[in-house]
C-alpha cells in the first residue's frame, strides 16, 4: 500500500482548479482595459509609448493565458494520480485480505 492521502491530493487538484479558474476570470476581465490603452498625447513620442504598453499588455497576458493553462492541467493530472492512489490502495487491500 502507498503512503499517499488520495483526498488530500484530491482536494489539492481542486484547489488548483479553483485557482485556474479565478485567475482566469481575472485576466479575461483586465484584458480588454490592458489591450487599449489610450494615448497620453498627440505626439508621435506619445504614441510609440502608447504602442509599447499595447505590446507588453499582450506579451503580459499571453504569458499568464499560458500559466493558467498549465495550472489547469496539474489540476487535472492531481485529480487523476488521486484516483489512481486510490484505486491502487484498494487494488493492494484486497490482495492483502486473501
Amino acid at each position: 500500500m502507498l503512503f499517499v492521502e488520495a483526498p488530500l491530493v484530491a482536494a489539492q487538484g481542486a484547489s488548483e482548479a479553483a485557482g485556474a479558474a479565478a485567475t482566469g476570470a481575472m485576466l479575461a476581465g483586465a484584458a480588454p482595459v490592458m489591450a487599449v490603452a489610450p494615448p497620453m498625447g498627440g505626439e508621435e513620442v506619445s504614441m510609440l509609448f502608447t504602442s509599447a504598453i499595447a505590446a507588453h499588455a499582450a506579451q503580459f497576458l499571453a504569458a499568464t493565458g499560458v500559466g493558467v493553462a498549465q495550472r489547469g492541467m496539474l489540476a487535472g493530472s492531481s485529480a487523476t494520480a488521486a484516483a489512481m492512489y486510490a484505486a491502487t490502495d484498494a487494488a493492494a487491500a484486497a490482495q492483502l485480505a486473501l
